[in-house]
């Protein structure tokens, strides 16, 4: 017995933005980062030259069409819970029947033969997974979800985020053998270490990028992050956020300046945000902090 395979009715498209009721977005040069909140609409997709990684935050019917390398048409629901993983200029199209919540990630050629070089020594050429179980990229983008609701994620913390998924994404999704040990590759030295270290606490006010620092100490960044993580024991972007909690802690204690004129002057979008970052990492309020001293 065959199944038909019935596509839904006709949709408006996601360019038509009466579907489109929230979206945020964030592009930085190898990374871009996409939230949507949409009702029924229509993708399509074509030549598009990055990675694509589609993680649907709630509930939703979703169809994808896609042609094969041979020339076959495949259709595919996704899966509540799932995600999708499209190489780059891979033809597709997708109608979307419900009110949905997604995040997208985009990684560019460049961010991905970077990274397989260092992991890999090769060429890169990614499975299509439409719709597979991932917990760790469900966690990444939730993660990703929560900065974006209070303001603009800071772009040291969505490049990490990207090198993270462009490596997962390379050990698990790859065509080619499974990637083998990392090769040796330059040190951090102590005294570049010390650069990147005073750059970040001269700079804490800052938008502070993941390039920036790289090109400090001569490295590329995934070379930088990996060796800066085995020197301190935790990534440039935490290292960031604890420098700049314990600033706060010290004007907090020791000024008068108001909540929110410190959560600007340390480098956070909002108050809002710097509150929930403050008492996820000290376990108080900055206020409640305050007023113990």
């Amino acid at each position: 017995m065959s199944l038909e395979f019935r596509l839904p009715h006709s949709l408006p498209t996601i360019d038509d933005l009466s579907s489109v009721s929230r979206q945020k977005s964030l592009e930085l040069d190898a990374i871009g980062v996409n939230y949507l909140s949409c009702g029924p609409t229509y993708f399509l997709c074509k030549d598009n030259p990055s990675l694509k990684i589609g993680i649907p935050l709630t509930a939703s019917s979703l169809y994808v069409k896609w042609e094969t390398s041979n020339g076959k048409q495949k259709y595919q629901f996704i899966k509540e819970g799932s995600v999708s993983i499209i190489p780059p200029n891979l033809n597709h199209e997708a109608w979307l029947e419900s009110q949905m919540e997604i995040m997208v990630f985009q990684l560019t050629p460049n961010l991905l033969e970077q990274i397989a070089k260092e992991c890999q020594g090769c060429s890169i050429e990614i499975e299509a997974k439409w719709s597979v179980s991932d917990p760790l990229i469900r966690q990444l983008a939730l993660s990703l979800f929560r900065e974006f609701q209070h303001g603009v994620p800071g772009k040291l913390y969505v490049e990490s985020v990207g090198h993270i998924l462009a490596t997962h994404v390379l050990r698990h999704y790859s065509i080619q053998d499974k990637v083998s040990k990392h090769k040796q590759t330059n040190k951090l030295s102590k005294h570049k270490f010390q650069q990147a270290v005073d750059y970040i606490n001269d700079n804490l006010s800052q938008d502070i990028t993941l390039a920036e620092l790289a090109n400090l100490v001569d490295m590329n960044q995934y070379q930088f992050t990996r060796e800066f993580k085995i020197v301190i024991g935790t990534s440039p972007h935490k290292y960031l956020l604890e420098r700049r909690i314990e600033q706060a802690k010290e004007l907090l204690s020791r000024t008068q300046i108001s909540i929110a004129e410190i959560s600007y002057n340390i480098g956070f979008s909002s108050q809002s945000h710097f509150t929930s970052t403050f008492r996820r990492l000290t376990g108080t309020t900055p206020a409640f902090y305050r007023k113990s001293y």
